[in-house]
């Protein structure tokens, strides 16, 4: 969600409603427990607490006006409601909790189920699982002096007669919330603290915290936690020592210290904390006060918690809700609208809720702006209640906010990750297994948990109610897992189905026990593909050392197209695109690092410049093409330059074409230039030599993305628009060798060869998914290899090492550089490089100017808004010393010419001429010596002691042998009467 550094939505402005729109003269009951927003929204109501605290009001989201008593009233038999939910996956699903621990839900404002859940202990807060329908997270303090807190959950699908997990902590539990993947439950504490809990480990955690943040907040006073969406991260509030109002960022990985604080205003009430993942903003309620503040919540930001923007009302606020994506005027440029609860409307009697529209300002609104509005999660459940417990992976059901497709992408959604209701189901056998959601691999933070027996799931009616865990056992903290089938959207909780018109049933004891199966929980687990053919999976990407950037670049262009790079480099110098009149390019010398002169000697070609090239072959020629049709080759001196220094003009080429949009030199013939133009309303690949125009290449009226030379110079491969192809063509002789489907979206791609059989394109798919695509170039019906990397704006540049394999990739306008690895037609994923700033470009140098004695396979330059960057990638291995030429195999001298361009232009192929990168002096290590055997120090001390004992045993023994020896000797000579000296 950012460009350049800037966060997208920065300028979206909050504007309060007009007053017909209000939901006004309500009379409503703001009593609520700190975990409470004090206001739930779905596709149809909004839901505030009735003036007696023992209803819900369920406000017709489509009559805003003044309402008085003209809503419908939940019926209830609760006590004082304390706080209460909608479901993510259901469009008219709402539970509340009351003081008394029960907890009751209501399907289209029908109630359906009863919970007792806490044994007559005040529920202080209820929330529904993100990804499995029916699976309820409550938690309850104890009234009694040892201030225990219990947290449970519940799995209202089945029959179960207790929560299938439940954990005791310490203190005074004020909030929960469970990660937007269910893996984790959080809960913020009277004690400043924020708890991790894993629910599906409950053995490897004893049932205890897994994790706990550092204490930022003062002791005893309120808190409050909610997660950003599926990553990660956290988002608390609480209270200073001094009762500031406080905000943190953390990272679940590190929570020794937050990412990022915000302080406010003194109060006695924690911020509510509200959090759009589409957007990553997140919204601040001021309870109490009466300012409703936004903040950029991107844990990636250069300044997370920066704030965006507030709006300031006349009355208190005391609840606040976002509206569903899904309901959002998007034509319209709202990417949001907070409703606020505040106590006294101003006009007339009674409270209100008001809607705050955030719109973002665009010059035209006639368009949808997919860039302004990603995905969104739909109102589906993700995955079932045995894949949840068995932590298999899934996919979290998305739909296009396009008017356009909205339809057919809910149709779509709605046929994969629906079933028949509950009711009309009849238990999955053994030959037909339960279907489970495919997806992309999604490692799980924690180790699979074997399932426990667990009762057969029945019906649950409206008059169903669950007694509390029996207190006669103990608790284990393990989950007891229930086993649910997926659920139809129309039957989100599948007792929906069987709905009846009779009141609710009081809150009673347990039923009579069900019988016991054994579960049929899946064992499968996602395992990550075995890398075991990727040579390069322990690649590491460095930055060099700051003295070796190209610092204080004044004027960096950063409106230059993505679909361009601004950034291009030679062996001796680097051009950088900069702002200015008549299209400025500044030449910086690559010998030169460190802090850049603050006017940089600039190349001005006369108009805005679109594309920039050095000449593969002489790496003192830079061509420029601008909008005014016209490639010009600058000659760059050698010498010392200064802002003064005049280019000579090595060649000007006036194009016979409207607009250039793209050149490339030819990678092998001298002065061979191809250029991507747009004449009238067609579009081709113009190859030139000189100021000659020899071939027109794939003129069409599709439009092209962008083309790129094969690695041998033969074939020219383009992206077409409106038709969404992959063409090859063969440029002398104008053929198509070979077409198929390029990207599922319009939007731009970028081509390069991975070698002469292999094409890498990289653009986007359905919904702004970022992907990366290996095609065959004989055979381009399919892609070989398909990757979706992630959702996002920014454009994915490749680069590409051809003699390793590996693809690189720029992500505009992110800190990260991704790579993958081609082995044997699959990706592999390799790790990523994250740098301190956003790119703006990225370029690479030959092979041969990579540091190959220190195991460099690569070295880039990386271009922000102030610097360029000097960046290298590296093998570690074991044996530095030797020239590793198992890494390094000769290398074609891509700076030498291979063909003549007039032979080139008649037929003649390249013939490229091989280098070795070998450095001078370096033995290659498949001519090193065997490395000798190293054994551990212990071990060799342990051979000592033992060699030395049995030199002192061996001693002992041979002092014995003579000894005996000796003594035979002399008795048999006294035997004999001769030779003894005792004969008298």
């Amino acid at each position: 969600m950012r460009i350049g550094g800037f966060n997208r939505y920065r300028n979206a402005v909050g504007t309060v409603a007009r007053r017909e729109a209000w939901y006004s003269e309500l009379t409503l009951n703001t009593a609520n427990s700190i975990a409470s927003d004090g206001l739930a929204i779905d596709d149809k109501y909004l839901y505030v607490k009735a003036a007696n605290g023992h209803a819900l009001q369920a406000i017709d989201k489509g009559s805003p006006g003044k309402l008085g008593t003209q809503t419908e009233i939940l019926a209830s038999s609760m006590e004082q409601i304390v706080d209460w939910t909608t479901a993510p996956y259901d469009n008219s699903l709402v539970a509340a909790c009351d003081s008394k621990g029960a907890v009751e839900l209501w399907n289209d404002c029908k109630p359906v189920v009863a919970i007792n859940a806490h044994e007559m202990a005040a529920c202080n807060s209820v929330r529904f699982h993100p990804t499995v329908a029916g699976v309820l997270a409550t938690t309850s303090n104890s009234s009694s002096s040892a201030k225990n807190s219990s947290l449970r959950l519940w799995n209202i699908s089945s029959s179960a007669n207790s929560a299938f997990w439940d954990c005791a902590v310490d203190g005074i539990v004020d909030s929960i919330a469970i990660r937007g993947d269910g893996q984790l439950l959080s809960a913020s504490t009277h004690d400043g603290l924020i708890l991790l809990f894993d629910p599906r480990n409950g053995s490897a955690s004893g049932g205890s915290a897994i994790a706990k943040t550092a204490s930022v907040y003062a002791a005893g006073r309120p808190t409050r936690c909610i997660w950003l969406g599926d990553k990660p991260y956290l988002l608390s509030t609480g209270l200073s020592r001094m009762r500031e109002r406080s905000a943190a960022l953390w990272d679940q990985r590190n929570l020794a210290k937050p990412l990022a604080s915000l302080k406010l205003q003194q109060s006695t009430k924690p911020l509510i904390p509200l959090f759009d993942e589409d957007t990553q903003i997140a919204y601040l309620g001021e309870k109490g006060d009466n300012t409703m503040r936004w903040v950029d919540a991107d844990p990636s930001s250069a300044n997370p918690l920066a704030e965006l923007g507030s709006v300031v009302l006349q009355s208190q606020i005391s609840g606040c809700a976002l509206m569903p994506k899904r309901s959002l005027r998007v034509m319209s440029g709202e990417i949001a609208r907070v409703h606020v609860v505040v106590e006294n409307s101003g006009a007339g009697t009674g409270s209100a809720v008001i809607p705050i529209s955030h719109v973002v300002p665009r010059r035209s609104y006639l368009d949808f702006h997919a860039d302004l509005f990603p995905d969104t999660r739909a109102p589906f459940p993700a995955q079932s209640f045995e894949q949840w417990v068995a932590q298999e992976p899934f996919t979290i059901p998305k739909v296009s906010l396009d008017p356009s497709l909205a339809a057919a992408s809910m149709e779509n959604v709605r046929r994969r990750f629906s079933t028949p209701a509950l009711s009309q189901q009849s238990e999955p056998s053994a030959a037909e297994p339960a279907e489970s959601v495919k997806s992309a691999p999604k490692q799980p933070d924690a180790p699979m948990q074997k399932a426990m027996p667990t009762p057969e799931p029945t019906p649950i009616t409206a008059a169903a109610v669950v007694s509390p865990q029996d207190t006669s056992k103990p608790a284990t903290g393990a989950a007891t897992h229930t086993k649910t089938p997926e659920l139809a959207k129309e039957a989100t909780v599948p007792a929906v189905s069987a709905v009846s018109s009779a009141p609710v049933a009081p809150l009673m004891v347990s039923p009579a026990p069900q019988t016991v199966k054994s579960p049929t929980v899946s064992k499968k687990q996602w395992r990550p593909a075995k890398q075991d053919n990727a040579r390069f999976k322990y690649i590491e990407g460095f930055l060099y050392r700051p003295s070796l950037h190209y610092t204080n670049i004044k004027n960096v262009n950063l409106r230059f197209s993505q679909e361009n790079d601004p950034l291009r480099v030679s062996s001796k110098f680097i051009a950088v695109a900069c702002e200015g009149a008549g299209g400025q390019v500044g030449i910086i010398r690559r010998d030169s690092p460190g802090r850049v002169p603050t006017k940089l000697p600039t190349i001005v070609h006369g108009s805005s410049v679109v594309s920039i090239e050095f000449d593969p072959f002489d790496p003192n020629v830079v061509a420029t093409a601008g909008v005014d049709g016209k490639l010009q080759m600058w000659r760059i001196p050698d010498a010392p330059m200064s802002e003064d220094t005049v280019f000579e003009l090595a060649e000007y080429i006036c194009i016979t074409a409207d607009r250039i949009h793209q050149i490339q030199f030819h990678p092998w013939a001298p002065g061979v230039v191809a250029v991507l133009v747009s004449d009238a309303d067609e579009q081709a690949v113009y190859v030139y030599h000189g100021l000659m125009l020899h071939f027109i290449v794939g003129k069409t009226k599709d439009g092209i993305h962008s083309f790129a030379w094969s690695p041998d110079g033969e074939c020219i491969v383009l992206a077409t628009k409106t038709s969404r192809q992959l063409r090859i063509y063969s440029p002398r002789t104008q053929d198509l060798m070979a077409k198929g489907p390029s990207m599922d979206s319009i939007r731009p791609c970028r081509i390069a060869w991975v070698n002469n059989s292999r094409i890498c394109l990289s653009g986007f798919g359905h919904g702004s998914q970022r992907q990366i695509a290996i095609y065959d170039s004989e055979d381009l019906s399919r892609p070989l290899a398909k990757s979706t990397i992630d959702v996002g704006p920014g454009l994915l540049v490749p680069l590409v090492d051809a003699d390793c394999g590996i693809v690189y990739l720029d992500d505009r306008g992110s800190r990260l550089i991704h790579a993958f690895e081609l082995v044997d037609d699959s990706l592999f994923a390799l790790p990523k490089l994250e740098c301190s700033e956003p790119s703006l470009g990225l370029a690479m140098l030959p092979k041969k100017y990579a540091n190959v004695a220190k195991c460099e396979v690569s070295l880039f330059y990386r271009l922000n808004s102030q610097s360029v960057e000097s960046i290298g990638f590296r093998v570690p291995r074991k044996r530095p010393e030797y020239f590793q030429d198992d890494l390094f195999p000769d290398t074609q001298d891509v700076e030498t010419p291979a063909v003549h361009s007039a032979a080139w232009i008649s037929g003649t192929m390249a013939s490229p001429h091989l280098i070795s990168l070998c450095p001078q002096g370096m033995v290659p290590l498949s001519q090193a010596p065997p490395e000798a055997i190293r054994r551990p120090t212990f071990q060799i001390e342990a051979e000592k002691s033992q060699d030395n004992t049995k030199d002192a045993i061996s001693a002992m023994l041979s002092r014995v042998d003579i000894s005996d020896e000796e003594r035979f000797t002399r008795s048999d000579v006294d035997s004999n009467g001769s030779g003894s000296d005792w004969d008298d």
